[in-house]
Parts: C-alpha cells; sequence; structure tokens
C-alpha cells in the first residue's frame, strides 16, 4: 500500500513533467506547473528527474500512510503538517505507517508538490504518469484525488 486519501483538497493531481509529441492528435502536454520545485522535490529523494508526484493547487490533501517511507514537499508555502505538528519543506522527511500528513491552504504561491521515496503507482500513459483532467488519462484515473482513494507504490 501507501497512502489513504482522507480529505483530497482542492485539486490534487499527479504530475511529471507531462506528455509530449502528442499535441497533433489533441493531447496536451501537461505536466507540473513548477518545474524547478518539482525537480527539487525529487532531487531530495535521490528519485529520477521525471518521477511522478502530487502536485497541490491552493489547499492541499490529508493523507495517511499504510506504509513507512521517506517524503519531500517542495513549491508554495502551504504550511504542512505531520501528526499535527509543523514539519520544514525543502527537507526529506521520514513518514511512519499509520501516520498523517496535512498540506494547508497556500500561504505564497499556488501549488506545491509532494515527493514519496516509493514511487506511486500509477499507469504510464504516452510515455507520462501525469492526469490530464479534460481527456480523463493518467495520474489517478484521470482525475483529482478524493477522499477516500487508496493508493499504491512501486520500488
Amino acid at each position: 500500500m501507501g497512502f489513504r486519501v482522507i480529505k483530497g483538497g482542492l485539486l490534487t493531481t499527479v504530475q511529471d513533467l507531462g506528455r509530449t509529441g502528442y499535441q497533433s492528435q489533441g493531447f496536451n502536454v501537461n505536466g507540473v506547473m513548477d518545474r524547478r520545485a518539482f525537480r527539487i522535490a525529487n532531487l531530495l529523494l535521490d528519485n529520477p528527474e521525471n518521477e511522478a508526484v502530487l502536485e497541490c493547487t491552493l489547499i492541499g490533501p490529508t493523507l495517511e500512510f499504510t506504509a513507512p517511507m521517506i517524503i519531500s514537499i517542495t513549491g508554495g508555502d502551504f504550511r504542512p503538517e505531520l501528526n499535527d505538528e509543523a514539519i520544514p519543506m525543502y527537507t526529506a522527511i521520514y513518514v511512519a505507517k499509520g501516520d498523517v500528513l496535512k498540506v494547508g491552504s497556500a500561504r505564497t504561491g499556488r501549488t506545491c508538490y509532494i515527493a514519496f521515496s516509493n514511487y506511486l503507482k500509477v499507469p504510464v500513459i504516452m510515455g507520462s504518469r501525469s492526469t490530464n483532467l479534460k481527456s480523463q488519462i493518467g495520474g489517478f484515473k484521470g482525475r483529482k484525488l478524493e477522499d477516500g482513494d487508496l493508493s499504491g507504490y512501486q520500488n
């Protein structure tokens, strides 16, 4: 397992650098809004450069972890908390099974990124794991995260 979504946030989606080469077929690139913050989130965990993350827009999610791992949170300041204690952004943070991560609302910026040491288990579609809401493909069933969703990981 990986995590259970307690609250999905306003618009939390799985994103990577997007899918290119399919615009002529009607698919937009999608991908992260803030490439710098995305790359730093993965770099902090020694993940591959294009590893999928959660992109949180304006109001972040609340997640309960079902497996231990290391995470990082970058981008705008969303006041993240782990088990009701403030945690720093732009650093690697160990989370245990049962821990609850709350990503609040944006104080600065409009997006933040949550990267995982255990990679998100979502399908690669046209070379990307990014969610395309218009086409309803990629990411978590082609949609934003919703309350009660369960996500798995792959190593």
